[in-house]
């Protein structure tokens, strides 16, 4: 008889201390997972496409692109975002011993989430060098046309 009524006495107690462990559990399963949320870029780079007639460009955009995003400062962002672009063009003419060169890149900013729109940057450069090949003006508009598309980026963003 003395086990049935201790049985009783012990049930209230062992019942109080299974939801305040299980709480326990869950805000440290949660806490976990808001470090690993905040500990990921607001930006990541999506879907690159840079083919022009006079080459395939997607591997140094998509590098400029990514080293351009992670020098930026954006601040703790409310959501997340996949930023893909597209090489809308590149041309580039042999001038003398130097060259010339103009790129024009858009952007398209997503919510990650959702998948939906959520802004369109556009940027464009022009390059011109004496005494350099026109690969080396590739270059350096393509960087300078990503660069300026990134600029309008933290705008976009909020």
């Amino acid at each position: 008889m003395r086990a049935f009524i201790a049985w009783p006495t012990l049930l209230p107690s062992a019942l109080r201390r299974v939801p305040v462990s299980l709480f326990a559990l869950l805000s440290a399963w949660s806490a976990s997972a808001t470090t690993a949320v905040a500990a990921e870029p607001p930006v990541a780079v999506g879907e690159v496409l840079a083919s022009a007639p006079n080459g395939e460009f997607s591997a140094p955009l998509r590098s400029l692109l990514t080293e351009g995003v992670a020098s930026l400062t954006l601040g703790t962002a409310r959501e997340h975002f996949v930023l893909s672009a597209t090489l809308l063009s590149l041309e580039a003419a042999q001038i003398g011993r130097g060259a010339r060169a103009s790129a024009s890149v858009s952007l398209v900013l997503r919510r990650a989430r959702q998948q939906t729109l959520h802004a369109v940057l556009k940027g464009q450069a022009t390059a011109e060098a004496a005494d350099c090949s026109v690969r080396e003006t590739h270059e350096d508009a393509l960087r300078a046309a990503v660069r300026s598309a990134l600029q309008r980026l933290p705008e976009a963003m909020r």
